[in-house]
């Protein structure tokens, strides 16, 4: 089977025999020039060029082909919703918008384990970040909060040059002050989401043997204290070219990275987390635990 994850910013396209695996990915901006009128048709017409060019390459079909759109499709005029379902049905696939909650939901099928630890997961989106509270495999507690990768970008829109000026603890004190809530749950460790795992061996960071639990897909962690001295060189010492060369296939992903990983800093920074595990689980990752 093949599932596409559709978010604001990334096509991902993932095959799943034994195992579920990355095949082939595309960064689009679909936030860029989002109006009441709904997403760029620009934008529209560089996703669909992709969903063609992989039909092809992968010979998908509705049969074979499952597909899950989060965030901003969410927010698309019916009139858009309806002509982009066309467009798929064309291609004989369906065009599937997923709920709020119901990507919460696989998302937390997908990190559901057993940690013998107390564990904060933390999904970081555009608008939004999910908070989910392991202690061992029972959840104890989900904070949604309304703070996002694109609240760092609207305040900071020149992070990701490094004339910018801009001072990290600028930028995390004001991201800790967007987040009213008390998110201090009493857990040294979270699982930090979103092909962070990915990430976090491209740019090197200091990662060590995970030596809290062995659930045979979390093998590595990094350090409050060595995450933070890491960021600063990525927002101070690394040009985005530089950030980009390191992913050749899809380098506008990159284009995020330096907000993702202010937000990330913010949350655990506030929440008192003390190690963070790097994952590349997400919600696909549910979706098949659920079948």
């Amino acid at each position: 089977m093949y599932y596409f994850d559709i978010g604001s910013s990334t096509i991902k396209l993932y095959e799943y025999k034994n195992e579920l695996i990355l095949i082939e990915e595309k960064s689009i901006m679909f936030k860029k020039g989002f109006s009441e009128v709904g997403i760029q048709e620009e934008n529209i017409e560089k996703m669909m060029a992709f969903i063609q060019e992989v039909k092809e390459k992968y010979n998908l079909n509705k049969n074979n082909t499952e597909i899950y759109a989060t965030g901003i499709w969410r927010k698309i005029s019916n009139e858009q919703l309806a002509n982009i379902e066309t467009r798929f049905n064309e291609l004989d696939l369906k065009f599937n918008v997923i709920s709020h909650d119901k990507e919460n939901y696989y998302f937390e099928k997908a990190m559901q384990g057993t940690y013998n630890n107390r564990v904060m997961t933390v999904n970081m989106g555009g608008k939004t970040t999910e908070l989910v509270i392991f202690n061992n495999d029972t959840v104890e507690n989900r904070v949604n909060l309304t703070v996002g990768v694109s609240d760092v970008f609207d305040k900071y829109p020149n992070i990701n040059e490094l004339n910018s000026g801009i001072l990290k603890e600028d930028i995390i004190n004001y991201l800790e002050n967007l987040i009213p809530e008390d998110i201090n749950f009493n857990c040294d460790i979270a699982i930090h989401t979103g092909g962070e795992l990915r990430f976090q061996k491209l740019v090197k960071y200091n990662l060590q043997p995970n030596k809290f639990f062995d659930d045979g897909i979390h093998k590595a962690y990094v350090t409050f204290e060595d995450f933070d001295k890491k960021n600063e060189e990525l927002l101070n010492k690394t040009t985005l070219d530089e950030l980009r060369s390191l992913m050749p296939t899809n380098p506008d992903w990159m284009n995020g990275a330096k907000a993702g990983i202010m937000l990330g800093e913010a949350i655990f920074r506030k929440a008192n987390i003390k190690n963070i595990i790097p994952s590349d689980l997400n919600l696909i990752n549910g979706v098949i635990k659920e079948k």
